[in-house]
């Protein structure tokens, strides 16, 4: 064959033909649930609305047949962060802006929590080799501190693990004794078992606060809308410092529209993400890239490589991820060694994600 001999030489262009695969952010990998029409319908029609009441009680009777949860003791708020920024800047005193909690974790809980003034302390998890040491740690801490809040995320951003639900009650129980309250962050929460939520716990514990977000399992980043569940007691403090005209009207109609449907659509994701984390354990370990412990019914896991910029030496091979610097506010271990990488949610992204790493 007589063929162009310069087509074996060096060649130059502008043009990428490679894809980013998007691995950095924490929302659903297999997207949103369907939305029916009559819906996006309304809400254009409507969208001069703030939200009448007997929309806002429609979805809290729904949130309640989804978590089993009273109405009186669900308050809205925009997304789980906006819960967070109720707590941090309306609800706890002034006086005594002072939070411990579990790290890594949720960057914008510590960062948040600071912005106002607070002042936040962290126990390293990767320093304990089991939860009743790390637990006991806390537990201390608590009793020599005296802290206005304990913070923790379960599941937790970034490894993706779940705490034993016995060590969190009997810390909610420690912080009763000393005063504070208990926040358990369940943003990643449709991917716990009713046995490892905390959510019945706040019909118990009268310091507790467990927030949760359409934004992550119910594939709902966009229209910003998320709960917290607390005591009576504290619900009724919550409700007076929440924002007027909190929730909006498009996010009211269109999580009405999904919740009754919502438990079908998470199990049908619940087989798939077990999936594809197992296959992209191996596929990292293989390579040596160590995952940390983690539950392999969370989309998240937190990745290391000693001597690496992890973050860096992915994105060489068009992988985007989340650096561990990122999370070094709520945690002082975290460094450019580790990323958090969140599962692809198709076949597709995960055959071309095996050709990338095997460049490494």
């Amino acid at each position: 064959m007589h063929l162009n001999p310069r087509l074996s030489g060096e060649y130059h262009s502008y043009v990428d033909h490679s894809f980013r695969i998007d691995c950095s952010l924490g929302s659903n990998p297999f997207g949103a649930p369907e939305i029916p029409e009559h819906v996006v319908k309304d809400i254009i029609f409507g969208i001069d609305k703030y939200y009448c009441h007997r929309e806002l009680s429609e979805l809290t009777y729904l949130t309640r047949q989804f978590i089993g949860i009273e109405d009186c003791r669900i308050t809205y708020t925009t997304g789980s962060l906006g819960a967070l920024e109720l707590i941090f800047n309306k609800l706890i005193d002034h006086n005594n802006r002072t939070m411990i909690g579990i790290g890594p974790q949720f960057v914008e809980a510590v960062s948040e929590f600071t912005l106002v003034g607070g002042k936040y302390q962290s126990i390293n998890m990767l320093d304990y080799q089991n939860e009743s040491d790390l637990f006991g740690v806390l537990a201390s801490k608590i009793s020599s501190q005296k802290p206005a809040l304990v913070y923790i995320d379960n599941p937790n951003n970034p490894t993706g693990r779940i705490y034993d639900r016995a060590y969190l009650v009997e810390i909610a129980r420690v912080c009763e004794r000393y005063g504070a309250i208990l926040i358990v962050d369940e943003a990643y929460g449709e991917y716990l078992t009713p046995e490892q939520s905390m959510l019945d716990q706040t019909l118990v514990l009268d310091n507790l606060i467990v927030l949760r977000t359409f934004s992550k399992g119910l594939g709902l980043a966009g229209i910003r809308l998320g709960y917290l569940a607390s005591s009576e007691n504290l619900t009724s403090a919550i409700e007076a410092a929440v924002s007027v005209f909190t929730p909006t009207y498009p996010s009211i109609k269109i999580a009405s529209a999904t919740l009754p449907n919502a438990k079908h659509f998470l199990e049908m994701n619940h087989s798939k993400t077990e999936y594809f984390k197992q296959q992209m354990i191996g596929l990292l370990s293989e390579h040596n890239i160590e995952v940390l412990g983690t539950s392999i019914s969370t989309p998240i896991m937190l990745l290391k490589k000693t001597g690496t910029n992890l973050s860096k030496l992915f994105e060489n091979i068009g992988i985007k991820t989340c650096s561990g610097v990122d999370f070094a506010i709520t945690c002082d271990a975290m460094t450019e060694e580790y990323v958090r990488l969140r599962i692809v949610g198709n076949d597709i992204d995960l055959e071309a994600l095996k050709q990338r790493i095997q460049q490494l």
